[in-house]
């Protein structure tokens, strides 16, 4: 997976692999799911269980502050077939609540290409050993500002 950045959108790759094809051929509904959440793993930085991974959106988050997905939406607009060349996931801060913030997503198959599926995610903030939602400091909600 290889990424580049743009005026706020992030732009990560994922190959197709053979097991995201369905009887017809084409990349089945639920692979389109796991390639969003494949991308916005590394999109978003910082596994659960490690402190070390750097370069993602929520890596200057305490260590005692979780994300969890509250509600993720998908819109399907063509069938993704098999291609060589990596899948192309955009991503994008698109709204900034107090405790939680929206992150939209498109794949392409090229970067020419309009969107194939298209995809908002709801994430909430978490305290690790509350489990109740975090609000935001100034700080890090001016960092995901950068990312819209």
């Amino acid at each position: 997976m290889s990424s580049t950045e743009f005026e706020g959108v992030r732009t990560l790759s994922v190959s197709v692999r053979y097991d995201d094809l369905g009887p017809e051929g084409h990349v089945n509904n639920v692979a389109s799911v796991r390639i969003v959440e494949e991308a916005r793993r590394a999109y978003l930085g910082r596994p659960v269980t490690l402190h070390s991974a750097t370069g993602g959106l929520l890596d200057s988050l305490p260590k005692n502050v979780r994300h969890t997905v509250r509600k993720q939406d998908f819109d399907y607009r063509r069938e993704l077939w098999y291609q060589a060349s990596p899948l192309l996931v955009d991503f994008w801060v698109s709204d900034i609540g107090t405790t939680s913030f929206r992150v939209r997503s498109s794949i392409r198959t090229c970067a020419a290409a309009d969107p194939a599926v298209v995809a908002e995610t709801v994430i909430v903030l978490v305290g690790e050993q509350t489990r109740k939602p975090w609000p935001m400091p100034d700080e890090f909600r001016h960092r995901l500002r950068s990312f819209s």
